[in-house]
């Protein structure tokens, strides 16, 4: 007979666990405060996309690696998440379990950023949690919650039930105001890109740490307006997570809620004159898809000849790094 797994000893009189103790049993020393990992750095088709066969996804298919993308998902520390897409269970079985996130901010609520059926695995976890998972939504992006608690096809009433019971709860986030959400003051800033509801505009999010770092989480978006850029100035971001979907392709005028490495670099230079950045800020790209037309280590390049005097680094999945001052 195989040896069991020494989780199933800790397991077998689970009841004498709280549900942190067993989380701790596995995670002692990972999804600390200080670190950040992209679980996911693709856009909405992955990376290679299922129905594509250009030349990035089938030398995505060949290579692997670094080119390789699921939708895009950043963990935060040890209980804070940032979008929950369709790729978690892949995610999970990559990146270890996901039992001990306690919040979960929401850019907006196009799929691969708020897959809802995630909602439901988590009502059906064998060891029921004893406090909710917070959701995070614009006003706007709430107004599909709202849809989802009157939808049969989608849950049958059930998303009700599950609120009550306190697997989960949904609040509403307002521009530009700040919240204390876990480790972190959270402030919800207004992104140029829509969302499922009609009058959605995604939710990019400035977080600063109890340290004084202080991050923007920056997609979905396009380039931002004018009251968002007022808002960014002065700001001395230490670290800059931004989307840049189209990479080196040359954006067209329909696609203008979305960034390629062209316009990210105009954003840049608005955010350098505007002091939002400095030069030592850490920069990470991410929401790649399929459609440029280099791979990893070329974007990298790309950007790097472009910004030499910045640290640009195009982020792929499972790259972690420093939420720390001490550690920049």
């Amino acid at each position: 007979m195989t040896d069991r797994h020494p989780y199933y000893e800790f397991e077998k009189d689970a009841n004498r666990h709280s549900v942190t103790e067993r989380q701790n049993y596995f995670y002692k020393e990972e999804f600390m405060t200080d670190t950040g990992i992209f679980y996911g750095t693709g856009a909405a088709e992955g990376v290679p996309s299922p129905f594509c066969d250009c030349p990035m996804c089938n030398y995505a298919r060949e290579h692997g690696g670094k080119d390789v993308r699921k939708r895009s998902c950043f963990r935060l520390g040890r209980n804070i998440m940032i979008d929950m897409g369709p790729d978690i269970f892949t995610q999970a079985l990559q990146y270890g379990s996901m039992c001990d996130i306690e919040h979960v901010l929401i850019t907006h609520t196009h799929d691969d950023h708020f897959n809802f059926t995630a909602l439901g695995l988590m009502s059906m976890a064998t060891h029921l949690r004893t406090t909710p998972v917070h959701f995070y939504f614009s006003e706007e992006g709430y107004r599909f919650i709202e849809l989802l608690r009157d939808s049969e096809i989608a849950f049958g009433g059930t998303l009700r039930g599950m609120e009550k019971k306190g697997i989960y709860a949904f609040h509403k986030l307002k521009y530009f105001e700040t919240y204390s959400i876990g480790e972190y003051e959270v402030t919800p800033i207004r992104g140029n890109h829509g969302g499922n509801m009609a009058k959605e505009r995604s939710a990019n999010y400035v977080l600063k740490a109890k340290d004084g770092t202080k991050m923007l989480y920056g997609m979905d978006t396009g380039l931002y307006e004018e009251e968002t850029l007022d808002f960014m100035k002065n700001q001395n971001l230490d670290i800059w997570i931004s989307e840049c979907t189209f990479g080196n392709l040359k954006l067209q005028e329909e696609w203008n809620t979305h960034l390629c490495a062209d316009t990210f670099l105009e954003l840049l230079d608005t955010f350098e004159k505007n002091k939002t950045i400095r030069q030592d800020t850490k920069i990470y790209l991410s929401h790649i898809n399929q459609c440029h037309t280099a791979p990893h280590e070329k974007l990298q390049g790309i950007m790097t000849d472009a910004k030499p005097e910045y640290q640009i680094v195009v982020a792929y999945d499972g790259l972690e790094i420093p939420i720390s001052r001490d550690e920049k």
